[in-house]
């Protein structure tokens, strides 16, 4: 039987820039709630939450790191995200877990690039937000102002919920707003904006408001209302010195925020063609329901699937069934498992709300649901950015070539924004990741934990192949070497197609000059020198191809005849109808200070980059813009150079585009030297 009630679970996401003090708070509310005797330090590398060896040396998170503590009768679980934007996939992991997005706030830097997106991608998820003011306890910080420009940036309904009683060295403890305490002026400044802003999630309470009548009994009846409905992001206040406002955190986010217990899951829908679609049904509560949202490799117990649960309990060894497997899958539980950072706890029962981990079980993947039989809907889970950056990679001893795909394979179970494959033109192994800083990092934990080391170069760039115009044409093959030769003639014509489908063959013959049983080796021919491709040895796309005539033999008329027949008749057309070389591109989205917008724009423009919008999003400029992949494989470090780390990106996959005539050239001569050297 579980120990808790999903109503008294609080699942808090803490998220915001690098270097704000998320892992600094959660060391500080571990301690408030007495669940270390210890105050763990990031600077002195004790922290609870930071414990990699890269963790502990760059003073900065790279791992989603999750502990938990009892406070106040309620049972927090605390996510510890990184704050680079490098390794957001980390973030995603937890908004797959947490109902609660804490974005802690550098009181001295203010809103920072990744500040506004750890908030956004929590709207998105429709997961409730508040926020956290840190470092108060530094020289030069101005509370009022970081107020006012969360206010600014993400609407007046952002409004604290407690006030430092002072600034600098002399911060001593926080005032509530809420409870109107005495002690600072900013009391009065911001009860009246937090009245409306609790008022305006409840009609009649807001008429009642604007007739006159005193609301203070009310409010902290219905603030938990009202930050459910968004109409309160509530700003929290923390100094590190002294430990001031962990406490009084933890007291409100237990009385007020979220807790774990939900009326309605987002489920998946997959049509036969595999199209999702996504809707929301009401949760069973008297069935186990849980869904895997990380998976990490531990030195000694193996695989562990880390799930969340949503609906009823389990136990070890309790059965349970896979729903997302194609054809659902039974397995049972072994030890389970609560995380404290780098620790694991075994527990003997896991109910609605909680977060836990189940020890070798091989088969699940993250995103997967689980369930004890009842419940068999797939629940959602939020995507993943696709990894675009890429590295090709070969290991540096021969000895490691035949570890280097099982490595790499656990690798990219730990990390869903992590991928490689071997490119099937170039055949060359690549790795995928968001920047070439979270390549580097995974390659370099790769060399330490597992012995295998890489020597890494930019990846030749995948091109394809395509024609320009309609043309017909035939080739004739004939062989004769005594005995049974071989003959063939067969008539295409090629035209350019816009479908969704990179390649269509229509069988067009009209008579009987070819057997039919000849007519899939023409195909088979045809897609045999597409994926060889003509101009570059890339693969062919967007053809449609017509086999309306040939010439048979009653002997010498064969497959491969006509398979060589196909190939030959197909390339001439090929060459013949204004041939393209494609190139991939991506959509690419940069964030950044405006003051740094020539160097931004200029640098698009001059890597064959073309402007669809802007936007100003406070001080910052957005720019969208469509470019080639070839020209942003090092886009990561120069942004980093042209914006002094101040920039950020989105980048998505964009399909194929159409090189200059003059990069067509160039590449197509590089391919035909390769070919005569390798000769």
């Amino acid at each position: 039987m579980a120990k808790y009630k999903a109503e008294d679970v609080r699942n808090v996401i803490l998220a915001g820039h690098g270097g704000s003090g998320k892992t600094t708070l959660v060391d500080e509310l571990l301690f408030a709630a007495k669940a270390n005797n210890r105050i763990g330090s990031v600077k002195d590398g004790t922290s609870l939450s930071d414990a990699a060896e890269d963790e502990i040396e760059g003073r900065a998170s790279i791992d989603l790191s999750i502990l938990h503590c009892s406070f106040g009768g309620k049972l927090f679980h605390l996510f510890d995200t990184p704050g680079r934007s490098d390794f957001v996939g980390q973030y995603v992991s937890a908004l797959g877990a947490a109902e609660n997005v804490l974005i802690v706030v550098d009181g001295y830097s203010g809103i920072q690039v990744n500040t506004r997106k750890a908030c956004k991608m929590a709207r998105e998820e429709g997961k409730t937000v508040s926020f956290v003011v840190t470092k108060l306890d530094m020289e030069n910080v101005n509370f009022q102002k970081v107020v006012a420009d969360i206010r600014k940036l993400f609407g007046k309904a952002c409004v604290p919920v407690f006030v430092p009683d002072a600034t600098g060295p002399g911060l001593s403890k926080v005032i509530s707003v809420m409870s109107r305490e005495a002690g600072s002026p900013l009391v009065q400044e911001y009860y009246e904006p937090l009245v409306e802003a609790v008022v305006e999630s409840n009609e009649e309470l807001m008429m009642r408001y604007l007739e006159g009548e005193d609301m203070s009994a009310e409010i902290p009846k219905i603030a938990a209302a009202a930050i459910k409905a968004g109409t309160l992001l509530p700003i929290f206040c923390f100094g590190q010195k002294g430990s001031v406002g962990a406490k009084e955190s933890l007291e409100f986010m237990a009385s007020y925020l979220p807790s774990a217990a939900l009326d309605k899951l987002k489920v998946v829908n997959k049509a036969e063609d595999g199209t999702k679609t996504f809707e929301e049904v009401p949760a069973d509560p008297n069935a186990f329901s849980a869904r895997v949202f990380k998976v990490v490799v531990d030195e000694h117990k193996g695989r562990m699937a880390l799930m969340r649960v949503f609906s009823g309990s389990t136990v070890p060894g309790a059965t349970f069934h896979n729903v997302s497997a194609a054809k659902s899958r039974s397995g049972k539980f072994g030890k389970l498992f609560k995380f404290f950072g780098a620790k694991q706890e075994e527990v003997d029962s896991v109910g609605a709300g909680e977060i836990f981990a189940a020890a070798k079980i091989e088969e699940l993947d993250v995103g997967d649901t689980v369930s004890d039989g009842t419940w068999t809907r797939t629940i959602a889970l939020p995507k993943f950015p696709k990894p675009m950056v890429a590295l090709a990679i070969r290991p540096k001893s021969r000895g490691d070539e035949q570890r280097l795909s099982p490595v790499l394979q656990r690798f990219a179970l730990e990390d869903s924004t992590f991928r490689y494959e071997v490119d099937s033109q170039s055949k060359e192994m690549i790795a995928f990741g968001v920047s070439e800083l979270h390549l580097n990092v995974l390659l370099q934990r790769m060399k330490k934990r597992t012995g295998v080391e890489v020597e890494t170069k930019l990846p030749k760039i995948s091109y394809r192949e395509t024609i320009t115009r309609e043309v017909a044409d035939y080739y004739r093959h004939k062989k004769q070497s005594g005995g049974s030769g071989e003959f063939a003639e067969v008539h295409l014509k090629l035209r350019p197609y816009r479908g969704e489908e990179n390649f269509v063959f229509n069988d067009a013959l009209r008579g009987d000059n070819v057997r039919r049983q000849f007519v899939p080796s023409v195909e088979k021919g045809c897609r045999a020198i597409m994926a060889e491709g003509i101009l570059t040895g890339s693969p062919v796309i967007r053809v449609e191809v017509d086999f309306f005539d040939g010439k048979d033999h009653p002997v010498d008329g064969k497959d491969s005849a006509f398979q060589k027949a196909a190939k030959g008749a197909f390339k001439k057309c090929f060459l013949a109808a204004s041939p393209v070389l494609l190139e991939p591109t991506v959509n690419l989205e940069v964030t950044f200070p405006s003051e740094f917008a020539g160097e931004v724009n200029q640098y698009l423009n001059s890597h064959r980059g073309r402007i669809q919008g802007m936007d100003m999003l406070g001080e910052e400029q957005v720019v969208r813009a469509g470019i080639p992949l070839a020209e942003v494989q090092t886009f990561s470090s120069d942004l980093r150079a042209m914006t002094q780390g101040q920039g950020s990106y989105a980048m998505e996959d964009a399909g194929f585009d159409q090189v200059p005539f003059n990069v067509q050239q160039q590449v197509v001569a590089s391919f035909a030297k390769t070919e005569v050297e390798e000769e």
